[in-house]
């Protein structure tokens, strides 16, 4: 039998990918008022649970792999994520968990990823990263303040969620498949 190990790294980037991607494409669909599936926001919170928890089994692969950072890094998303999930009453039935009005919480969050973000920068990871981290914390920002907006404040910072969520969908699934031992040997991808 091979020995074949997973990278936690690359994984993780692309499952963050395509979280952000729901929630951006939510983001726009919450700016244009009219929903184009009625059951998109329960959407975003089904993907936040079940996100969150990949990610934390992510996590344990990182750590497991000797990655302080990587270990730290999905461990927070996947706590943000199914803080998330706990608004949208993923767990209802299990315990009770009522965020209205609490925009502090998405503050400290999208903080603790610019703590990442400087944590990153002093370990000289690659830029890309960085970019990753700040659009990240912007989007739990936007998500947190829209959350608890009123009028047209909510559109307004549901459509600045969704850029920012799109843009880092994108720069996470790039440097996910950068990462990837197969683009790796190919060369196309270059991690910047």
């Amino acid at each position: 039998m091979s020995e074949t190990r997973i990278d936690p790294t690359a994984m993780g980037l692309l499952f963050i990918g395509f979280i952000t991607l729901v929630i951006g494409l939510y983001g726009i669909d919450a700016y244009r008022g009219t929903s184009a599936d009625p059951l998109i926001g329960f959407s975003v919170f089904a993907v936040a649970l079940l996100g969150g928890i990949a990610l934390a089994v992510i996590a344990l692969f990182a750590y497991k792999a000797n990655s302080n950072f990587g270990a730290s890094l999905f461990g927070w998303i996947a706590l943000s994520l199914l803080l998330l999930a706990a608004v949208g009453h993923a767990f209802e039935g299990i315990f009770f968990f009522e965020m209205s009005g609490s925009w502090f919480l998405w503050i400290v969050i999208a903080i603790f990823y610019l703590i990442f973000t400087v944590w990153a920068f002093l370990a000289d990871s690659p830029k890309m990263l960085l970019g990753v981290l700040v659009l990240t914390a912007l989007v739990f920002l936007f998500l947190g303040l829209a959350m608890n907006a009123e009028g047209d404040t909510v559109k307004t910072m549901s459509l600045l969620m969704g850029i920012f969520a799109i843009l880092d969908f994108l720069l996470a699934t790039y440097l996910g498949l950068a990462l990837t031992e197969d683009c790796a040997k190919c060369g196309k991808l270059k991690v910047l």
